[in-house]
């Protein structure tokens, strides 16, 4: 009998537009994966404008710009962090980045080879909005983790960046972050917003039983200072502040995803 080749499942983190939080949930969410035992890799997967390293504290001499060059080896690339989990870094102000090429894809389906029997999870930190090289981490993807605030931008982007995964290469299951939630109940707004946003999407991208699209709330993170205060001390949430409100929802994230991706 074959043995099934293992994998690591591949799961990108997504927002319709920046500022909603995307990559510091990645950061706090793979440090929690790790916690509970697995091998994680986050990839930097905003080519364009990477800022992982800046959130980590740490200062990468090489880049996973380096290793699509062919200048540098992955094993030279991944760091390994103090949060338990490796990052594959990417530089920031690189123009060629942002554009999605036959070259890319091809280097990147080589590159993730390499490393697919060494992890159990790898996350794609990607850029904000539905450019080419987003939407090509996300069709990468076994889950697609979607951020999204209570604000109406936000709301109106999100459903932009389901519509378009829909219709280009039909994603119909989605995981549903709420961030900056109201702290007084964050839960109820965190039900409110994935209700809405459920709604809409519903309503115009399929009503059908076979073509419905699905977006499953896996976490609802309140508005907290301690957030921008581990920021600017280059920590995650879990060390800086661990009885801090949103540390909390952050480390029950970790098992709400890994039960979802696991399934």
């Amino acid at each position: 009998m074959a043995v099934e080749e293992r994998r690591a499942r591949r799961v990108a983190v997504l927002s319709g537009k920046g500022g909603v939080g995307k990559t510091v949930i990645t950061a706090n969410l793979a440090a929690g994966l790790a916690a509970g035992g697995e091998r994680v890799l986050v990839v930097d997967a905003d080519l364009g404008l990477a800022n992982l390293d800046v959130l980590l504290g740490v200062i990468p001499k090489i880049t996973i710009q380096d290793v699509l060059a062919g200048s540098h080896t992955l094993e030279e690339a991944i760091l390994r962090t103090g949060e338990g989990f490796d990052l594959l870094p990417a530089g920031s102000g690189f123009t060629g980045g942002t554009s999605f090429t036959v070259g890319l894809a091809e280097s990147m389906d080589g590159i993730l080879g390499q490393v697919a029997e060494r992890y159990d999870t790898i996350l794609f930190d990607a850029g904000a909005g539905i450019g080419d090289v987003v939407l090509f981490f996300a069709n990468l993807s076994d889950a697609i983790l979607l951020v999204v605030t209570p604000e109406p931008t936000s709301l109106m982007d999100s459903y932009a960046t389901v519509k378009v995964l829909k219709q280009l290469y039909g994603r119909s299951d989605f995981l549903l972050i709420v961030n900056q939630a109201d702290p007084n109940c964050p839960d109820q707004v965190g039900a409110s917003v994935a209700t809405h946003l459920q709604t809409v999407v519903s309503r115009f991208l399929g009503t059908g039983a076979e073509d419905r699209v699905r977006l499953d709330l896996v976490g609802s993170i309140p508005v907290d200072p301690q957030i921008p205060r581990s920021i600017s001390r280059r920590q995650l949430l879990r060390e800086s502040s661990p009885q801090a409100p949103a540390a909390s929802v952050l480390r029950r994230l970790a098992d709400s995803v890994r039960s979802r991706i696991c399934a």
